[in-house]
C-alpha cells in the first residue's frame, strides 16, 4: 500500500486525503507549527488518516520507515515544511532553495524581474525604519498596495494613494504580529498599483510540464467607498485564443519560482502593458473553488494535483477541457446590522434553483454584518453550475435575492 503524507491538511488541503483514500493509498498527516490558529486546525479531519503527527525535527526518524511515495503541501503554511521533507527523505518536490519564491511576495517578485518576465516593482521593509528611506523614493501622486510579506489572501493590504497615505499604512502595519496564519508578519513591500481585471490561474506541474487546470476572473464593482468590492468569480475555458497570451505568461512564471511537482495557484492582472502576476502559491485554489472545478473542468484541479504528487504520468493534452460554466458569488453587506439566516422557505426556493451548488456564510445569526470593502469583509458566498452562461446571470440575481437581502 502507497503511503503519502500532507502537511497542514486545512483549507481546500482537507480535500487531498478522501480521494487518496479512495484508491487505497494511506494518508499521514504532519502539523506544521503548533503556532497555527484554531480556525485552520479545526479543519483537520482525524478519521481521514492513520496517524497525526505534530513536526518536530526528531520525527524524521519515523518519517523514514514510512516509505513515503509522496509528501503534499496543504495549504500555505505546509510550502517550507514539505520541501525540507521531500529533500531529506528523497521524494520527488519543490526545491527547498526555491521555498521562498512560491512563499514571499517580495522574493517571487525578484525571480519574475531575474527571469526578464512583467513583474511589479516593489520596496522591501523589513523593520519601520526603513520607512522614511522607502516613503521618499515614492511619489506623490502614484497609488501603492502596501501588504504583508507573508499573509494570505488581503489580509493586511492596504491601498495607498501617493507617498503620504503610503507612509501612513507602513506606519499602523502590524509589525511583528501574528497573522490569521499563526505565523509573524516578517516585513512589508510597497509596490506600485497595476490597473486592470484580475484573473487566476491554477496550474499542476508534472516534473516542470504546466498543465493550465483552471482560468477563472474576477468582477469588481466600487460599493461602500472601496474600489475593490469582489462581487464575483466565473470559470473561463483555458482553451480560448483570447486567453493564450495569459497562459503563456503564467507558464513562465510558474517556471520562474521553481515549481516542479503539485499545484500553483496564480493571481494576475491583465494591464494595458499585458499580464503581470500579483502573488502565487504552491497550493490548491482556496475556498471552495476545487470541488466547483470538479463540475466544470475535465481532467480538474484535485485530481491532477494527486496525479503530479503520486508520480503519474503528465497528460497528453496540456490545457484542461471546460464541460460546463461555473461562479462563484460573493454577498456584499452595505450597513452594519444584526445578521439572521433568511427563512426556511427563501433557502429551500435558492437549492431549488437549477444551477445552485452550494452557499455559506462566514458569519452566525446574531453576529453584527461588516461593511463589506474587500475579501476579508465578505459576509459570505454562493457557487453555481451550469451548461449555460445565461443561467448563472438568472440564478446569481435569484440567489442574490433569496439568501442576503
Amino acid at each position: 500500500m502507497k503511503t503519502v503524507l500532507i502537511v497542514d491538511p486545512f483549507s481546500t488541503g482537507k480535500l487531498y486525503a478522501p480521494l487518496l483514500n479512495a484508491q487505497g493509498i494511506r494518508c499521514i498527516a504532519v502539523i506544521s507549527t503548533r503556532a497555527l490558529p484554531e480556525h485552520f486546525t479545526n479543519d483537520l479531519i482525524a478519521e481521514n488518516f492513520h496517524e497525526v503527527y505534530h513536526w518536530e525535527e526528531s520525527l524524521l526518524i519515523t518519517l523514514e520507515t514510512l516509505s513515503l511515495s509522496a509528501v503534499i503541501a496543504g495549504c500555505e503554511t505546509a510550502i517550507y515544511l514539505t520541501d525540507y521533507l521531500t529533500e531529506l527523505l528523497r521524494i520527488p518536490g519543490n526545491s527547498r532553495i526555491t521555498s521562498d519564491l512560491r512563499r514571499n511576495k517580495f522574493s517571487m517578485q525578484q525571480a519574475l524581474k531575474k527571469h526578464q518576465l512583467a513583474h511589479i516593482d516593489s520596496y522591501l521593509l523589513s523593520s519601520p525604519s526603513r520607512i522614511g528611506e522607502v516613503v521618499a523614493k515614492l511619489e506623490e501622486s502614484a497609488t501603492y498596495v502596501v501588504k504583508p510579506l507573508n499573509s494570505a489572501a488581503t489580509e493586511g493590504v492596504v491601498f495607498a494613494q501617493g507617498k503620504g497615505e503610503a507612509e501612513t499604512a507602513l506606519r499602523n502595519a502590524a509589525w511583528q504580529q501574528k497573522n490569521d496564519l499563526g505565523e509573524t508578519n516578517l516585513g512589508f513591500i510597497v509596490q506600485s498599483f497595476i490597473a486592470g481585471p484580475e484573473y487566476v490561474v491554477d496550474m499542476v506541474a508534472f516534473a516542470g510540464t504546466y498543465i493550465v487546470a483552471s482560468v477563472c476572473k474576477y468582477t469588481k464593482i466600487q460599493k461602500n467607498g472601496s474600489m475593490f468590492v469582489y462581487e464575483s468569480l466565473d470559470t473561463l475555458d483555458p482553451q480560448a485564443a483570447e486567453l493564450h497570451p495569459l497562459i503563456d505568461y503564467a507558464r513562465q512564471a510558474a517556471a520562474a519560482l521553481g515549481v516542479q511537482v503539485g499545484p500553483i495557484h496564480m493571481e494576475i492582472i491583465w494591464s494595458d502593458a499585458g499580464p503581470v502576476m500579483i502573488e502565487a502559491g504552491g497550493r490548491l485554489h482556496g475556498g471552495i473553488a476545487p470541488l466547483l472545478f470538479q463540475q466544470v473542468y475535465h481532467p480538474d484541479l484535485l485530481s491532477l494535483s494527486i496525479d503530479s504528487y503520486i508520480g503519474e504520468p503528465s497528460p497528453q493534452v496540456k490545457t484542461v477541457s471546460q464541460i460546463s460554466h461555473g461562479r462563484i458569488g460573493f454577498f456584499c453587506s452595505e450597513e452594519n446590522r444584526t445578521f439572521d439566516l433568511p427563512a426556511p422557505l427563501a433557502i429551500q426556493s435558492a437549492q431549488a434553483d437549477e444551477a445552485y451548488c452550494g452557499h455559506r456564510y462566514f458569519i452566525g445569526p446574531g453576529d453584527t454584518t461588516p461593511l463589506t470593502i474587500d475579501f476579508a469583509t465578505c459576509p459570505g458566498l454562493f457557487w453555481l453550475q451550469s451548461p449555460s452562461a445565461l443561467q448563472l446571470d438568472a440564478s446569481t440575481a435569484n440567489l442574490r435575492k433569496k439568501l442576503w437581502c
